[in-house]
């Protein structure tokens, strides 16, 4: 993705949208779900660092100053909602979330900002609780994996996973004996009958024939594939079965 003609110096992402600086001194947004750009801002010389915060407020660092945007994300903004300058060059910056708060590093130490309608005041307790407890947060995450987790894989003898489904095994090994025994149906066909004098019994029965050795051979070729791929099963059972400690020693089949 081309975002600037020339490097970027910064990056931020919240939820849909993106917004990236570079030596261009442009500040662009993009929607990140079809990589096209929204809108893009003309700002001073030495534009580096950015944040976007949960309310899409966005905050840019211009030297030692601090450039903060609201609803820049809809084209709308012609002139900052606040500007801060800073003691030293600003190196880095990050909104806090659920505060109205804005973390500032510079040269010279470390400064919080209060920037009004940031943060989201609004929070979902059952994913993110910035209140919880060491003992909710526990419960939380195991709450989350269980979700994730099938029902049958949860046991409490933890080498059941890694075992074989025997039964599962033998249901198939018995379906496929029972194909395999199974006999080929038979072919109804009934010939057309043709006109006075250009059909004969002979003719008849000579398609007839035609027609069921093609769906024999149909059948056949199923039943072929279903005797390999039964015997390979076997034949696997045999030499996992027949391993010594000596096999090691063996020549491997290139």
């Amino acid at each position: 993705m081309l975002a600037h003609p020339c490097s970027v110096r910064g990056i931020a992402v919240e939820n849909n949208y993106m917004a990236t600086t570079g030596l261009d001194r442009k500040l662009r947004i993009w929607d990140v779900r079809n990589y096209k750009q929204l809108c893009a801002y003309t700002l001073p010389f030495g534009l580096a660092e950015v944040s976007f915060s949960q309310r899409y407020v966005i905050a840019c660092s211009v030297g030692n100053q601090i450039q903060i945007f609201n609803d820049a994300h809809l084209g709308t903004t012609t002139a900052p909602y606040m500007s801060h300058q800073c003691t030293g060059i600003v190196c880095s910056l990050q909104f806090c979330p659920y505060e109205d708060v804005l973390g500032v590093g510079h040269q010279h130490g470390f400064t919080s900002l209060l920037v009004p309608g940031s943060g989201e005041p609004n929070f979902n307790a059952l994913l993110t609780n910035p209140y919880e407890s060491r003992t909710q947060r526990r419960e939380r995450e195991v709450k989350q994996l269980l979700d994730k987790i099938q029902p049958e894989l949860i046991t409490l003898d933890t080498t059941e996973i890694v075992q074989v489904n025997t039964d599962l095994l033998e249901k198939e090994n018995e379906r496929l004996k029972l194909l395999l025994h199974t006999k080929p149906r038979e072919v109804k066909f009934k010939p057309g009958n043709k006109k006075k004098g250009r059909g004969s019994a002979v003719r008849k029965e000579q398609i007839k024939q035609g027609v069921q050795s093609e769906q024999r051979f149909v059948i056949n070729e199923a039943r072929k594939k279903l005797e390999e791929e039964f015997l390979a099963k076997e034949t696997m059972k045999v030499e996992d079965s027949q391993k010594t400690v000596l096999d090691r020693f063996r020549k491997k089949d290139v």
